[in-house]
């Protein structure tokens, strides 16, 4: 008989040992089954799932890393998905969504403010010319960025030439198309610059301020929104999950000099979980624990359905919907 495991945390990161850690502790505490897959079993945990001596319910998918195709973390997301497993976020979806140059015109359709923006496809690198109708365009300097990668490899924020976009190709060699994109400078808002790290994790989103030169973050205050009237932040990203059907990314958001917000790196399906109590330039603990309590939360309601409790609606009123309902409508609208 298969042994089953109702919580899979999939990650090549040894430093997400406290990210780790707290989904193991909400596990124990729910009496749910957990395992995390690092370097050292993912080859086998896949293995033993497509011999069917384990299962899977749900796959929480720390690496999203959808570039190489033989990627074994993508591998095994694909062999919990094809035995009916849940994976957050599914790799097809990922696939879609990650993907800057296809996903920029479904911002576009949606109304999403971007950056003035040109894909060039790997293709047409060689013949390529940056014309002048190009530079009153985006502007010099301008960003390329692959449309295809993570970590920031292969993004030249001072670009002025076809020069530049080759670069980036070299740097990116996974990458099939890249972007040329307006550069945008930050407005100043008190101590901090307008630019901004953004969490949507299961519907729920937790504004950061993120400095891209240290990548340092901080939580965005209650207080801080009012003041600045950074209400947009929140609608931005909601405009983004819709249509990307995405549970888990981030978003970076600036808000410009002309005091207009604009989105700027629209999916980042692997989120960075390093706590700030480690590392400098990590992400707030709060923020971190949340994230796992949001996803955990998510993922708890998915092994226990059937079980009773657990399941939506059971035993809900009418009046007990229409009562939860403004009860959210008012949360949003102290939190804009």
């Amino acid at each position: 008989m298969a042994e089953n495991y109702d919580i899979v945390l999939s990650s090549p990161f040894s430093n997400y040992g406290f990210f780790g850690h707290k989904m193991r502790e909400f596990c124990g505490q729910m009496g749910l089954s957990f395992f995390l897959v690092n370097d050292v079993w993912v080859k086998e945990f896949t293995q033993k799932l497509q011999d069917r001596e384990i299962s899977v319910k749900v796959l929480l998918d720390l690496t999203a890393n959808q570039t190489i195709e033989d990627d074994p973390y993508l591998l095994l997301a694909r062999e919990v998905k094809r035995q009916r497993g849940t994976v957050i976020d599914d790799p097809d979806i990922t696939a879609t969504a990650a993907h800057k140059g296809k996903f920029h015109q479904t911002l576009v359709d949606n109304q999403i403010p971007v950056p003035e923006t040109i894909i060039v496809n790997r293709s047409e690198l060689d013949g390529f010319q940056i014309t002048d109708e190009i530079k009153a365009k985006v502007g010099v300097p301008f960003v390329v960025k692959p449309s295809w990668g993570d970590s920031g490899v292969g993004v030249i924020v001072d670009a002025s030439s076809e020069e530049d976009l080759r670069k980036s190709a070299e740097l990116a060699p996974n990458s099939d198309s890249f972007l040329i994109q307006q550069r945008l400078e930050p407005k100043e808002l008190g101590s901090h610059f307008g630019w901004f790290r953004m969490f949507h994790v299961c519907r729920e989103v937790i504004p950061c301020w993120w400095n891209p030169q240290t990548h340092e973050y901080e939580l965005v205050t209650p207080a801080q929104q009012r003041q600045y009237k950074l209400a947009p932040l929140r609608r931005i990203m909601r405009g983004i999950a819709r249509p990307s059907k995405m549970k888990k990314f981030t978003s970076e958001i600036c808000m410009h000099q002309d005091g207009k917000f604009y989105a700027i790196d629209y999916i980042n399906a692997d989120p960075d979980m390093n706590p700030k109590s480690f590392y400098a330039n990590g992400v707030p603990d709060e923020v971190v624990r949340h994230v796992v309590w949001l996803l955990f939360y998510d993922a708890m309601h998915l092994v226990k359905r059937g079980h009773g409790f657990f399941d939506e609606d059971l035993g809900e009123s009418e009046a007990d919907r229409d009562w939860l309902e403004r009860r959210r409508r008012e949360q949003r609208s102290v939190g804009a």
